[in-house]
């Protein structure tokens, strides 16, 4: 009993670890994922949930109202229906006792010849028009209330259609996040051996660049399965330059001498600028991150113990921003270099994720 009972808790325990890696941020995001990000995924996988059963009974409780609404004008309908009929019931009495009495006049008619003749002629365009302005008041009803029922239905199509439409968005959703959180649980055992040398990755450079990281030198981040170690512009190269500055050369030192300890990475040195356009000897923005990127992968790889194999540069101009370039706070963040590192399972957890 024991025996089972310590076998459980260590299952449980590898069940813990194996998701505690895990998190959608994204659902269009890298392969990789850590347990607060894997947690992240689910809450959102049951909030969507809740939301779309919150959803299906505010409609539900929408069709019963308006089908309520139809019912009532549909008994509105009955009613005016039975009053017409009794109204011509009541006008057919009332030709029928006019009938008579025109009859009656036309005896008369007879017998006094003139003398009742202008007195029937009132009487008969008297009960004329009363019977055209009370068919003129029922049918004007009659099409108010088929007004108001066509206006109902089409109120309870569109908003049966807007229900819908939300759900299916809603189920798409689920359903890339479920895919998301299948993918996930097919990280191998090497995969999570990457993952947990990144994470020792991640805190050397914390600690070998904590007086840097203090006065904003470099920035770290990250971001599912990579490092972005962000080099601040304004210490890194002058305005329209892409030659080093040498305040920030030791900072660099520090991390390549880093990287030297960890040769199965893949590192990419990024280039980025703000979108003010170029005025310098280079052609455009894309000509100036590359040539940035450029530099600081020379000034790296002059550590020869590193393989120039694993690194690559490229430059992206204004086209990737992290904030929009709204104002000039923005813009200096914009201008970056980052140092990207990727574990060398990066190509096996790519297509574990595709």
């Amino acid at each position: 009993m024991t025996q089972n009972k310590n076998f459980f808790q260590l299952l449980l325990s590898i069940c813990l670890l194996f998701f505690g890696f895990l998190s959608p941020s994204s659902v269009h995001a890298d392969w990789v994922y850590f347990p607060y990000e894997y947690n992240q995924i689910y809450k959102e996988k049951y909030a969507l949930e809740l939301e779309l059963a919150d959803i299906r009974k505010q409609h539900q409780n929408e069709l019963i109202r308006l089908e309520e609404e139809k019912k009532e004008l549909q008994s509105q309908i009955r009613n005016l229906t039975e009053d017409l009929e009794l109204e011509k019931r009541n006008r057919a009495k009332e030709q029928d006792e006019y009938s008579d009495k025109l009859r009656d006049y036309d005896m008369r008619l007879r017998s006094i010849e003139k003398k009742g003749t202008d007195k029937e002629r009132t009487l008969a365009d008297e009960n004329r028009k009363r019977e055209e302005k009370d068919r003129a008041e029922i049918d004007s009803l009659k099409r108010k209330l088929e007004e108001k029922e066509r206006e109902c239905l089409q109120k309870e199509q569109k908003l049966r259609e807007s229900y819908e439409s939300k759900m299916d968005e809603l189920k798409e959703r689920i359903r890339n996040l479920e895919e998301e959180l299948a993918n996930l649980r097919k990280l191998t055992k090497e995969q999570k051996r990457e993952l947990e040398r990144l994470s020792e990755q991640t805190k050397e450079f914390e600690e070998k660049l904590a007086k840097e990281i203090t006065s904003g030198q470099i920035r770290l981040k990250r971001f599912h399965n990579k490092l972005i170690i962000n080099i601040d512009d304004k210490i890194s190269f002058d305005s329209g330059s892409s030659e080093l500055k040498p305040a920030i050369l030791p900072a660099i030192e520090k991390i390549r001498d880093i990287l030297a300890s960890y040769p199965e990475n893949y590192i990419v040195v990024e280039g980025h600028t703000d979108n003010v356009p170029i005025k310098t000897k280079f052609r455009n923005n894309w000509h100036l991150s590359s040539e940035r990127a450029l530099a600081v992968l020379e000034f790296i790889l002059q550590n020869k113990s590193l393989n120039p194999k694993n690194f690559s540069s490229a430059g992206y101009g204004e086209y990737q921003p992290i904030v929009p370039n709204s104002t000039k706070e923005n813009k200096a963040l914009n201008r970056r270099v980052d140092i990207v590192v990727i574990p060398r399972a990066a190509n096996s957890l790519g297509n574990n994720h595709d």
